[in-house]
């Protein structure tokens, strides 16, 4: 005899089940912050992988972008990831994003960090993958890594101890770069401090400590430069990317340094240092000075100082050139990093074809670029939204700022561009023109499906007074 409605919960029955065992199948991240997660980890004594993923409602949009299933998910891996770690997934653009982005040098996303217990960093890799074997492949190269005494665990705990000879600190500053880490500039000086003087005569020395990017007038910066003629030898020889990396390592550690402590004198150390390696190009010179001042005011926010460089600075650079000379450098601005993303012919790379009855796998990567584009007429909006930020309510400043943000929207007319000027329009208490190029905002975000909830939410504070 059937019992009525039995089959049906048997089914139900079933299907929780099963959502539970594919819910198991599944990688387990933590919920709580990175810091919170190793300290996990120390408790329990077990590693930690976090994922630093492009955030997922932009992946589409991404450079580089493949539609692809990640292995990461494979039932088999999730059940290996779950058993041997903590997980952590962390999307580039969150607080928690930017701060790993920094702390280990990312440029691609995804990438994959393994940690030890204790908070090293002992291996990493990169981009998504169709392949299982893959990411079981990654957690034995980690294991394998853990178990040997040539890790910055093994590394760290020995520098602890006291050891300081200086070819253990230069193993040791190897492996951080090897490990794709920033250079430890502490490190690097008490290297420095154990090298005899004459090894400042040494072509192969001088150049690794200068390839570290020491902070302006460090005892690494100044010992480095001890031999002039090994220092020219240096840069005469040296690839000229190499020697712009070396520069430019020395300009954004020694200005870095500088905002950290708040120390103007090192901030035009730094400052002078940029000017000087454009040689005879006085003009150019001058505006790597001005450039990296006028950040480091806005940075520490020191509104006085910002203001007043900020509004000769992007007068002098962005405002005294024609409409038509900043559409040429928009152009070439996209032309050069269109250049960064294909291949020398322009045309998307087709991947190979398989040999018969090889296993096929697909990897996909988002690469970040730094290039001249933080575009021009992008960095002109964010100075006129720094100079909205600031609070001030001097007409001077505020006019100049709203000039800047019609400048781009001129050039390039977008939804974020009209936010910045409703805004900087509110400021001067020109409220209608702020609502009309609010809702301008709103509506361009709409038209090109971009988000438009934080334009909706600005438009209805100006329409009540309360922006």
């Amino acid at each position: 005899m059937k019992v009525p409605g039995i089959l049906p919960l048997l089914f139900l029955i079933y299907l929780f089940v099963s959502a539970l065992e594919v819910q198991a199948q599944k990688i387990k991240y933590e919920t709580g912050t990175v810091e919170q997660v190793l300290a996990k980890a120390r408790q329990e004594d077990k590693p930690v992988f976090i994922a630093l993923t492009w955030p997922t409602s932009t992946s589409a949009k991404a450079p580089n972008y493949r539609n692809i299933i990640s292995a990461l998910e494979d039932p088999a891996v999730a059940k290996l990831f779950n058993a041997e770690f903590l997980n952590v997934k962390v999307e580039r653009n969150s607080a928690e994003g930017s701060k790993l982005t920094r702390q280990y040098s990312v440029k691609e996303y995804p990438t994959y960090l393994y940690l030890n217990p204790d908070g090293n960093l002992i291996h990493r890799s990169k981009s998504h993958s169709s392949s299982p074997k893959k990411y079981l492949d990654e957690v034995k190269a980690f294991k394998e890594k853990a178990a040997s005494n040539f890790n910055l665990s093994y590394f760290q705990k020995e520098f602890d101890q006291g050891r300081r000879n200086a070819d253990f600190l230069l193993q040791y500053l190897n492996l951080q770069k090897q490990m794709g880490l920033p250079a430890d500039l502490d490190l690097l000086e008490t290297y420095v401090s154990q090298l005899p003087v004459n090894a400042f005569d040494n072509f192969s020395t001088v150049q690794f400590i200068l390839e570290q990017g020491p902070i302006v007038d460090s005892k690494a910066f100044v010992f480095s430069r001890s031999n002039k003629t090994i220092l020219d030898s240096i840069y005469k020889t040296l690839p000229f990317s190499l020697r712009s990396q070396i520069n430019n390592s020395i300009i954004d550690n020694t200005m870095r340094k500088a905002t950290a402590t708040k120390d103007a004198a090192l901030a035009q150390k730094g400052a002078h240092f940029a000017r000087i390696t454009w040689d005879e190009n006085y003009a150019r010179g001058l505006r790597a000075y001005q450039t990296n001042m006028v950040n480091f005011y806005r940075s520490i926010k020191d509104t006085t100082n910002y203001l007043r460089e900020a509004a000769s600075y992007y007068d002098r650079y962005f405002m005294a050139i024609s409409l038509d000379s900043v559409r040429k450098i928009m152009t070439a601005q996209t032309e050069y990093r269109n250049s960064l993303l294909l291949p020398s012919k322009g045309k998307p790379a087709t991947p190979p074809k398989p040999a018969s009855g090889a296993v096929t796998r697909t990897e996909s990567t988002y690469r970040t670029t730094s290039t001249p584009t933080t575009s021009f007429v992008m960095q002109l909006n964010n100075a006129a939204y720094s100079i909205y930020e600031t609070g001030t309510r001097n007409p001077t400043y505020l006019t100049k700022a709203m000039l800047w943000s019609k400048r781009t929207i001129e050039v390039e007319p977008v939804a974020p561009y009209y936010n910045t000027l409703a805004h900087i329009l509110y400021r001067l208490q020109l409220f209608a023109e702020a609502e009309a190029m609010q809702q301008k905002a709103v509506e361009l975000a709409s038209k090109e499906n971009q988000p438009t909830e934080r334009f909706k939410k600005s438009l209805q504070q100006i329409k009540a007074r309360t922006l």
